[in-house]
């Protein structure tokens, strides 16, 4: 499966994907809705599902699809499916809601800092942006994503954290890593046909007949991306059942076996496992290497701003602190400088190191601005200006630090993998669900 923790949670995301345009179409459809009263499509626990929320996320869908040139032949179908992805994220959101998970200001705003880098924007003009494409755009963008954090989080705490690692199955792990000179990593495409968790005999007879009868029709030629999208109750079933790049050892065992078999673009057998029947289709394969890569040990301090942040530049005397900065010892000193600024605002000001894709692209380029021991220009954020300190550069190989470590983490997440689907249809399956539509 896809993995569940990745070091930029919405690295992919896109302001196109966010704000999706508008067809004339659609917009008729929306002034037909305006006119009619919401009304309930279905009830999640405590929860409720708007028929204005269903439209809107179809919406965003349809043109998500579009762009990865996967037509939409059966809107119906793809209603019927996007219903369901908000009765799953309703039922995991009321699961967090109940554990006492909580998304901080402080993680939230680390998020949207960063998808206004990957955008080449600060975040004031990402705000802007969003604000002139849709009425109130930024603050719905931050909603979406912070339910997409907290989401992440009840499946680290839920699945990931449960997982138990062996000292064994790191070894075996690094055996077949070592073994291989070249090894690769594969982009898999994948369908589920889900059964309950009791099935009985005709349930597991109807369910065999589906995957038989949709792989029929992907070996024939259909597009394997648009039959997950009708027929797939897998979790990325939206997303054309794309599961992302993975290498051999982080494949799930129950998928390893057809994997080995297939060549690029080939159907697999139908494949059995806890969760119901499987497809699994290569989209794309690549060769996996070693690098070098340099590594920055960054520390951060944030001055809050009084008031709107609609300046160009941070005040001078901002300005003049962090170039006043050249030392570890002089970075310290800002909390005594801006005294007024509550401690816990940068409690967790040591950022540790962090290789060069896991750092936002406006910060490189300042990166290379400044020498160890020095602080970059003040970046805005929406709190106010962020002052980021250098303490250090290294370089390593990427393959060979951590080996253990890594090793460790690839066993973790092909386990966890195998039981996403089967944890997320007993949620839902234990859930109060009423459909209206």
């Amino acid at each position: 499966m896809k993995p569940l923790v990745k070091a930029t949670l919405v690295s992919a995301l896109s302001l196109a994907a966010m704000i999706p345009p508008i067809s004339a179409a659609a917009t008729n459809d929306a002034m037909q809705d305006a006119v009619l009263v919401d009304r309930i499509v279905a009830v999640v626990d405590d929860r409720i599902i708007l028929k204005s929320e269903l439209n809107t996320r179809l919406l965003e869908k349809s043109d998500a699809l579009a762009q990865q040139n996967i037509p939409v032949t059966d809107v119906d179908a793809l209603r019927e499916q996007v219903l369901e992805s908000l009765i799953t994220e309703a039922v995991q959101l009321s699961r967090a809601e109940l554990t006492g998970l909580k998304i901080s200001d402080q993680e939230l705003n680390e998020q949207m800092e960063k998808i206004a880098a990957e955008n080449k924007m600060t975040l004031l003009e990402l705000r802007n942006r969003l604000n002139l494409e849709v009425d109130d755009g930024f603050n719905k963008m931050r909603n979406k994503i912070k339910t997409q954090m907290l989401i992440q989080k009840l499946r680290q705490r839920d699945v990931i954290s449960r997982v138990q690692v062996t000292e064994s199955e790191i070894e075996n792990y690094l055996k077949r890593k070592t073994l291989a000179n070249k090894y690769r990593e594969i982009n898999l495409r994948h369908i589920l046909v889900a059964l309950p968790e009791s099935a009985n005999q005709k349930q597991r007879q109807e369910a065999l007949k589906k995957i038989d009868d949709i792989r029929q029709r992907a070996v024939s030629g259909e597009d394997f991306a648009q039959l997950a999208v009708r027929y797939s109750n897998g979790s990325r079933a939206l997303e054309g059942g794309d599961l992302g790049w993975m290498n051999d050892s982080q494949v799930p065992t129950f998928f390893a076996k057809e994997v080995n078999k297939l060549e690029l673009g080939e159907i697999s057998e139908v494949i059995q496992s806890p969760s119901g029947f499987h497809l699994i289709q290569i989209a794309d394969q690549r060769q996996a290497g070693t690098q070098k890569v340099s590594q920055f040990h960054l520390y951060r301090f944030l001055v809050l701003s009084d008031g709107a942040m609609s300046q160009a530049q941070a005040p001078v005397s901002i300005q003049q602190a962090a170039a006043n900065i050249n030392s570890l010892e002089d970075f310290k000193g800002l909390q005594e400088k801006f005294a007024d600024i509550p401690k816990e605002v940068n409690a967790n000001n040591d950022m540790g190191w962090r290789s060069g894709e896991d750092i936002a692209p406006n910060l490189q380029e300042l990166l290379v601005r400044i020498n160890v021991g020095q602080a970059m220009q003040p970046v805005a954020t929406d709190r106010g200006w962020m002052i980021y300190y250098l303490d250090g550069i290294r370089t390593v190989n990427e393959d060979a630090a951590d080996k253990r470590e890594e090793a460790a983490k690839a066993v973790q997440m092909r386990k966890a993998n195998e039981m996403f689907d089967l944890w997320l249809r007993r949620l839902r399956d234990e859930a109060y669900v009423r459909i209206e539509l």
